[in-house]
């Protein structure tokens, strides 16, 4: 009876030790990130995103906000095309990194967030961010992005915005939408 009393209480205190430097992880990036949390795409919207759209004839791919890397590192290997993606979560960042260099992908990650960034060269860009940030985001692809560049949004619209399409993943729990929008008729 003892020994189970002992281990139950090593056991307590290894998830408070766990739950503690969690918390010193997060209070210290919070600066950084701030307070946005790292929420991994589905697999299955992945799926869909690349099985929906030919991305071979995009020149300059951005992911903002690249989390664990899921998007591009599944667009580079089935297109071939590099995606330059950003993420200010340092675990989701190394996350990502780790997954680059697994696959030997020419995709880039960079720890800085998006709003420093200059997207003007960018054709294509990938987001799946919160929506409280939709309208400030949309105010800076609209400055940035040339006409005819691709916007994917996952589960979130831009407010004002008018989709060319809409896509679904039908047959699972997330059945999210997937809004793709094309700079210049996006306000129809």
């Amino acid at each position: 009876m003892e020994l189970v009393l002992v281990s139950f209480i090593v056991v307590l205190l290894l998830l408070f030790c766990a739950l503690f430097v969690f918390s010193l992880v997060i209070f210290a990036v919070h600066h950084k990130t701030g307070g946005a949390l790292f929420v991994p795409t589905p697999r299955v919207m992945v799926k869909k995103i690349v099985d929906s759209i030919d991305f071979s004839s995009f020149r300059d791919i951005r992911e903002l906000g690249s989390g664990d890397g899921r998007f591009m590192t599944a667009l580079e290997r089935r297109y071939g095309r590099p995606v330059t993606g950003y993420e200010v979560n340092p675990i989701a960042y190394g996350l990502c990194l780790f997954k680059i260099g697994l696959w030997r992908l020419k995709s880039r990650v960079f720890y800085r967030s998006f709003w420093e960034e200059d997207l003007a060269g960018a054709d294509c860009t990938f987001c799946y961010l919160f929506p409280d940030i939709m309208p400030r985001l949309g105010e800076k692809l609209e400055g940035e992005l040339g006409k005819g560049a691709l916007v994917i949004s996952a589960n979130f619209p831009f407010p004002g915005w008018k989709p060319e399409s809409v896509l679904a993943c039908r047959d699972t729990i997330f059945n999210d939408p997937i809004y793709l929008y094309r700079m210049g008729a996006h306000r129809g």
